[in-house]
């Protein structure tokens, strides 16, 4: 341990007190509700006191503690004869484990893990990390025909390059080309023609994913019906001419270079 001497003195006198009050408390054959609450008070004491003293054997198996003891005020867990042999069990390591502070070492470790071995059954740790369950292929399938469990999901997790593989978008030699073709990347024409191929193959993989057709593509409008030509671009003028006299204001640099324009598309009818 690193931590300090002074720091270890206090603890030692703190924890040993926070350690006597959890011992008459777990020596009770019922907890009232204030017993229940001095119960998470002193288990949070010794666990925060032993946090600024580094001592994190301590500090865990307090923290287990805890855990209980708010069962035990929530009234998620009782208060039966095999907890309390188990809760004597671990306050008696604690009050071993702070007079051992100074010394800790891999004996200290193991009695600290005992002591957290032997509460968890009553309050699991739910952040503690789960080990992934390996179930075996074979209890998958039955032993017939059919039908079986596995399937494939009808919206499956993967990636857009495997996207691209499974519905014939890339193909092995194409993947190839184009990693050899990132070392030079493209420019112009060859830079337009790559982004419209990705672009193209991501619109059908949306539709696929969504569940829906993609939408035919909308035909190009030509520029002209999209102008004012000839009278229709004069009575647009006019339009624009009554509403800033209605308005009073002077007129925006839009609306001037709008009547610019309205006045070459005019005459080009």
């Amino acid at each position: 341990m690193t931590t300090p001497g002074k720091l270890l003195d206090f603890f030692t006198l703190e924890g040993g007190e926070y350690a006597g009050r959890l011992d008459s408390l777990v020596q009770q054959r019922e907890l009232t509700a204030a017993d229940k609450a001095t119960f998470v008070a002193a288990s949070r004491g010794l666990r925060g006191s032993a946090t600024m003293a580094r001592a994190g054997g301590i500090s865990r198996l307090a923290a287990t503690i805890e855990r209980v003891a708010a069962g035990l005020a929530a009234g998620n867990i009782a208060w039966a004869p095999e907890l309390q042999r188990a809760m004597i069990g671990a306050v008696e390591d604690v009050k071993v484990l702070v007079r051992a502070v100074r010394i800790w070492g891999p004996e200290q470790d193991e009695r600290a893990a005992s002591g957290i071995a032997r509460l968890t059954g009553f309050a699991p740790d739910r952040d503690a990390p789960q080990k992934d369950v390996v179930i075996p292929i074979s209890e998958l399938f039955y032993s017939d025909d059919g039908p079986h469990i596995l399937q494939v999901a009808a919206t499956p997790n993967t990636r857009y390059e495997q996207q691209l593989r499974e519905q014939g978008g890339m193909r092995p030699e194409e993947t190839a080309a184009v990693s050899e073709r990132l070392k030079t990347p493209p420019r112009g024409r060859e830079l337009r023609d790559v982004l419209g191929s990705s672009l193209a193959r991501m619109r059908s993989l949306e539709g696929q994913g969504s569940g829906q057709a993609t939408a035919p593509a909308a035909e190009p409008v030509p520029i002209q019906e999209l102008l004012y030509r000839g009278r229709s671009a004069v009575e647009r003028a006019a339009e624009i001419r009554r509403a800033i006299r209605k308005s009073g204001a002077a007129p925006t640099r839009a609306l001037v270079d709008e009547l610019l324009d309205l006045v070459e598309l005019a005459s080009a009818d």
